[in-house]
């Protein structure tokens, strides 16, 4: 049966090295495409980090310490940077390495609401602690990059503590500014972002941002005084405003900012949740229509003429004194102002000496509506990141006197809506520092159009 099957041993012995040899070569082949496929999938997910396991935070543990360095070999392989999971815009953050990224960092003053911005931004998920270092002595036009100064820039001296004496108090003891005027701060910042500006770390790539903070509301002390409109008048350049006129901004590359809430209000886990369900009861069980405390002044004494009104509730002070201890973080608050504003559907946020009001981020925090009196306020971020007009009123500073009319012809419905989305705003944008920083991220990718939504990139 088998006689004219012929093998010859010799053959046999060929055969099987043959077929041993293409084995070893097709698994060669099979293991190369696998690892250059996760080597793919790593480098678009994760940027400049080549494995999944590799922490995308800063390493350093300290308050404002620095990780990373431009030896660091995996930043050499970057590409564009990170992209989120759901297919968004690719880039990376980072910081420059002029003041509180050297080991001279103690010598640079810092504000308590800038420290917190700073370390905000270094615990961000996209953060690549070398990436500034590394670009500018390799720029790559392929990396976008969304960058914040280490250097302060912000003239504030009502965070946390309000009104105080000595405006040191809301300075970092860590980085303090004795014997200096306070308004010297944006003057002594301008030979930083000229730096910034001019690195190639930033022009390599158009779409790369940098983001400036400007707390002053008094145009001779604004960082475009004191550096120069020349210098700032760059569409590299982000410049984020406490308070200014909406009418002298650059469109797109100038944007409010949410004003830090002195004193929050904390609402329960069931308020919340009433709030958010956009319940008919969240309407019904506020006793109050409208509220304000504060002092008169700038059209607020205006608001006296609803004291009668049995669902509002308004005290307007001859002096600040008078209710100043009760909205400092911990004051005594003995004219319940956080009672009061947990009570209200609406809250006042007149202008006072500047066009923002701190009481703006307080009112959304109570998940209720802010009613802003303030012509010409350059509102938060932009439409593309939160629709106000969803979330706050907004009247006339000469329409004082309309306020009950124009509140009343709100519906319940609507005021609903309005109450879930100002703590929506309060929780995303304007809680903390990292909510500033994911909108001055999404303000930051809206100027250059991808056909993305920003939003779905922060």
């Amino acid at each position: 049966m088998y006689k004219d099957i012929n093998i010859n041993k010799n053959d046999m012995v060929i055969t099987r090295r043959q077929g041993i040899i293409y084995v070893i070569a097709v698994l060669v082949l099979l293991a190369h495409q696998i690892l250059r496929d996760d080597n793919e999938i790593d480098e678009h997910t994760y940027g400049s980090h080549q494995h999944k396991d590799d922490s995308i935070h800063s390493t350093d543990t300290s308050q404002d310490g620095h990780a990373g360095s431009s030896d660091d070999k995996q930043h050499k392989q970057q590409q564009k940077g990170l992209s989120s999971s759901g297919g968004g815009i690719l880039y990376e953050i980072t910081t420059t390495n002029y003041g509180w990224n050297t080991p001279q960092k103690y010598s640079f003053s810092r504000r308590i609401l800038s420290g917190e911005l700073f370390n905000a931004t270094k615990s961000h998920p996209r953060y690549n602690a070398s990436a500034w270092e590394d670009l500018h002595s390799h720029p790559n036009p392929e990396r976008r990059i969304i960058v914040f100064l280490d250097v302060d820039t912000c003239v504030e001296s009502n965070y946390p503590v309000y009104g105080a004496k000595d405006w040191h108090v809301n300075v970092e003891t860590m980085h303090p500014s004795p014997g200096r005027m306070i308004v010297n701060l944006p003057s002594e910042s301008c030979q930083y972002i000229k730096k910034a500006v001019s690195s190639p770390a930033l022009t390599a790539n158009p779409d790369s941002r940098l983001i400036l903070l400007d707390c002053c509301g008094t145009e001779k002390f604004r960082l475009r005084s004191a550096c120069g409109r020349e210098l700032l008048d760059n569409p590299q350049i982000i410049i984020a405003y406490y308070s200014i006129e909406k009418s002298s901004v650059r469109p797109l590359y100038d944007v409010g900012i949410t004003p830090p809430a002195i004193k929050p209000v904390n609402l329960t886990t069931a308020e919340r949740e009433d709030i958010l369900a956009c319940s008919n009861n969240t309407t019904k069980q506020r006793k109050y229509l409208f509220s304000f405390q504060g002092r008169r002044g700038y059209g607020r004494e205006q608001l006296s003429q609803f004291e009668n009104e049995t669902d509002m509730y308004i005290r307007v002070y001859d002096e600040r004194d008078k209710y100043k201890s009760d909205i400092q973080t911990n004051g005594a608050d003995s004219n319940n102002y956080i009672g009061i504003m947990k009570q209200s559907t609406f809250a006042a946020s007149p202008r006072g000496d500047l066009l923002f009001s701190y009481r703006f981020s307080e009112i959304l925090s109570a998940g209720a509506i802010p009613v802003v009196y303030a012509n010409n306020w350059l509102l938060p971020f932009n439409d593309q990141i939160v629709d106000w007009n969803k979330c706050a009123v907004f009247i006339d500073e000469s329409d004082y006197d309309k306020t009950a009319e124009i509140l009343r012809d709100i519906s319940l419905e609507k005021r609903c809506e309005m109450q879930k989305c100002a703590l929506i705003a309060w929780d995303r944008f304007a809680s903390s520092r990292s909510g500033w920083i994911r909108g001055l991220v999404g303000v930051a990718l809206s100027t250059s159009p991808s056909g993305i939504n920003p939003l779905d990139s922060i």
